[in-house]
């Protein structure tokens, strides 16, 4: 197996024991293509919130279920829960651009309140960007690349190698895909929500959010994994990261926060780790915000973007701390 860019330290295997005290928040987006790999998206959405006592008794103190179908970028089907009579108002709007401004108008109070379900209908938008990864890989040899925007993010920096394929007229290199290990310990099943099996042309986003209290301060310790399965029936990831964060425990304010880049799949990739200190001081609650405001262009990577701006929601599950 080809080795990683320098820099990653590869998938995780399971995730940390949960701690006496603690909130864990794990979500996961499932996109699928029954229809073949050219046809419409399938996206089904879980979020669920425990609490661990310090006996370690696990409580389950939120929930939260979507379902959609996005037909040529726009979403066509949509249901969800709790509140699922709002889901009417975001049919027949763009998956992608000006999603999120919706959701906002329409989800302000679980925006507010870092709700499960606010989580996982602002990944849609993300969701449209991964999900064209199996679209492509299930393509005919020959698709065109050209059209590829210059400096969106690190992996795609002007003079970076992805790029140069790109302007060559070639494809660009070939990402490092390494197999994708459970991230259920087998000594805590109860670490995660169920997580369903991926399909052949299937791709998934999970997330899992830590918070629990440290020394007079709120610790974060976030992580992502993006992981697919094509042709091979194999499961890969395409991305990880994580990030730790340590908030102040009245106002919010981030005071350390550092970058784990684990899986990506361009050699500039691991670059963008460096760009969460411009994001340090201000408030986790309006990460949301100030991540949009602050991150973007050569130094940034879209998928550390949204990790960060997830962070929004640990002061929110922090107020469930004994």
């Amino acid at each position: 197996m080809a080795e990683l860019p320098d820099g990653l330290t590869g998938a995780s295997v399971g995730s940390p024991p949960r701690l006496a005290g603690s909130v864990r928040r794990t979500s996961s987006l499932d996109l699928t293509r029954p229809e073949g790999p050219q046809g419409p998206l399938f996206i089904t959405g879980r979020a669920r919130d425990l609490h661990t006592a310090a006996d370690g008794t696990a409580t389950v103190v939120g929930n939260a279920l979507m379902s959609a179908v996005v037909r040529d970028g726009v979403v066509s089907q949509l249901s969800f829960h709790p509140d699922g009579d709002r889901a009417a108002e975001l049919i027949g709007r763009k998956a992608g651009a000006g999603f999120r401004t919706a959701l906002w108008r329409v989800m302000r109070d679980h925006y507010d309140a870092g709700s499960g379900l606010h989580l996982l209908l602002d990944e849609l938008p993300v969701a449209m960007i991964i999900a064209g990864f199996t679209y492509r890989r299930s393509s005919p040899p020959g698709m065109s690349h050209a059209g590829r925007r210059p400096d969106v993010c690190a992996g795609w920096i002007q003079d970076g190698r992805a790029m140069h394929h790109v302007r060559d007229g070639e494809a660009p290199p070939v990402p490092v895909t390494p197999p994708a290990p459970s991230l259920v310990r087998l000594d805590d099943p109860a670490g995660w929500h169920t997580l369903p099996r991926l399909p052949m042309w299937g791709l998934s986003r999970r997330r899992r959010i830590d918070v629990a209290r440290s020394n007079g301060h709120i610790q974060v310790e976030a992580m992502f994994r993006d992981s697919f399965v094509d042709a091979d029936h194999v499961e890969k990831v395409l991305h990880e990261y994580a990030v730790d964060a340590r908030l102040e425990p009245d106002q919010g304010a981030v005071h350390g926060l550092a970058a784990e880049p684990r899986v990506l799949p361009h050699l500039e990739c691991p670059l963008s780790a460096g760009s969460t200190g411009r994001v340090v001081g201000a408030r986790a609650a309006r990460f949301r915000e100030v991540v949009s405001m602050e991150l973007f262009g050569p130094s940034s990577c879209t998928h550390l973007n949204d990790l960060l701006r997830s962070l929004s929601d640990a002061p929110a599950l922090g107020r469930h701390l004994r």
